[in-house]
């Protein structure tokens, strides 16, 4: 394991996170998960600025991957219905926080995946573990963007470079950090979700996208029409042009590289 810091942060809705920062990590979702059974508390964060790189075997590359790979313990007092709101709130917190880092079009594919000027460059995930059927012991959140300065020449200006150029960290911690805030500020609204769902609805990229699912047991090409304002569930058009709809990613092929329209 990489040598660690940890520092505090005030998020904007005034709760305390703590972050526990390195410099790489092949995992900081394992790493949480670790933290999380042994009862480490709300709003606890591992980050780290690289990862190793893998290829298609699995096998690790000697260069790593730097961007912000980041995993947030929550402790939340919430039904599992309203879980999978957290990965739309998650998507959102982390696009609108790069739009103040780059230039590039910012949007979200689904159900969390994160594109940048139509070519993905992360996705957020969730995972928890269940007290019972009503109650969470705990929700990680892993957030997953890769940062160059082709996607984000613009903003962080001289500062991106010589990061860059240093192999340090400083600006996955910047970006984390407003990332955090951003998330934190729309979670206390979680169980109702209208004003962050709205900007989900309007950062959503995949309209009109081809993209495969299964249907009856078979992979088929169908067009995204919409995504749902309540639950995230795709409404995609067949061939035999029958509106189905799609709550699950099980089974479901996302494009890496979207064509942007207007």
């Amino acid at each position: 394991m990489s040598e660690k810091r940890v520092i505090n942060m005030r998020a904007q809705d005034g709760s305390v996170v703590v972050i526990e920062c390195h410099d790489a990590l092949p995992s900081t979702a394992r790493l949480a998960r670790e933290y999380a059974r042994n009862g480490y508390p709300d709003r606890y964060v591992v980050l780290s600025g690289a990862r190793q790189r893998t290829d298609a075997d699995g096998k690790s590359k000697s260069a790593l991957e730097r961007g912000v790979f980041m995993s947030c313990i929550l402790r939340p007092s919430i039904f599992p219905s309203q879980a999978a709101l957290i990965s739309a709130l998650s998507a959102v917190a982390t696009v609108t926080a790069l739009e103040e880092h780059s230039s590039g079009r910012m949007g979200i594919g689904w159900v969390s995946k994160i594109y940048c000027n139509g070519k993905q460059i992360g996705d957020v995930t969730i995972e928890g573990k269940l007290d019972n059927f009503t109650t969470y012991e705990y929700i990680i959140i892993n957030y997953s963007v890769l940062m160059s300065e082709k996607n984000f020449p613009t903003r962080l200006g001289d500062v991106i470079k010589q990061v860059f150029e240093n192999g340090g960290a400083s600006v996955s911690v910047v970006v984390a950090k407003n990332i955090l805030n951003k998330f934190f500020t729309h979670y206390a609204n979680v169980k109702t979700g209208a004003r962050f769902m709205s900007a989900y609805k309007q950062k959503f990229i995949l309209r009109g996208q081809k993209i495969k699912c299964t249907i009856d047991g078979k992979k088929r090409r169908v067009k995204v029409v919409d995504v749902g304002a309540e639950d995230c569930s795709l409404t995609v058009l067949s061939s035999k042009k029958q509106e189905i709809k799609i709550s699950s990613p099980a089974g479901v092929t996302i494009p890496k590289i979207v064509r942007i329209t207007k």
